[in-house]
């Protein structure tokens, strides 16, 4: 199972005591991807309510004050979210698609619409166990994100 006691969900939310506050995010975010990888990506989904409360926290550092936790929060979700089974993976997609979808079309560094495009990438894909294919309900949730995201942003369509 995952680390998700409450310092480490204290520090994923956004501890910002101190100039080196950012670090002990880093740390939070490079234990929670350690965790995962230790898990031969396969994290049990028995209780989701501790991975949505994780899901939830890292989604806010996908818009952390330093720049550089960015992608490593998307590129954190993203292994959390290639690590569950098809059926979590689409319930707990709906937590991040919108912010990543956020991040492909309206961030301007590259590290963080390509961190977060190979999140969706995983995110929507049934791991290697489950056939390695694309998860459609996985799929499902992301179109609905993505939708949102079209109809709050500058790229809407104009009728001719």
């Amino acid at each position: 199972m995952l680390p998700t006691n409450a310092v480490l969900l204290t520090f994923l939310q956004g501890s910002k005591e101190g100039k080196n506050a950012w670090k002990l995010r880093k740390q939070a975010l490079d234990d929670v991807e350690a965790a995962v990888n230790k898990s031969n990506g396969l994290i049990s989904t028995d209780a989701l309510k501790p991975l949505v409360e994780l899901l939830r926290a890292l989604r806010e550092r996908l818009s952390d004050s330093q720049s550089n936790l960015k992608p490593v929060a998307a590129r954190t979700i993203g292994s959390i979210l290639g690590a569950v089974d098809t059926v979590s993976q689409a319930k707990l997609g709906k937590i991040v698609y919108a912010p990543l979808v956020s991040a492909v079309m309206n961030d301007n560094r590259k590290p963080m619409r390509q961190m977060s495009l190979e999140a969706i990438r995983v995110g929507t894909t049934a791991s290697s166990v489950e056939g390695g294919k694309p998860n459609r309900s996985s799929l499902e949730s992301l179109m609905v994100s993505v939708v949102g995201e079209l109809s709050e942003s500058e790229f809407k369509v104009c009728p001719l």
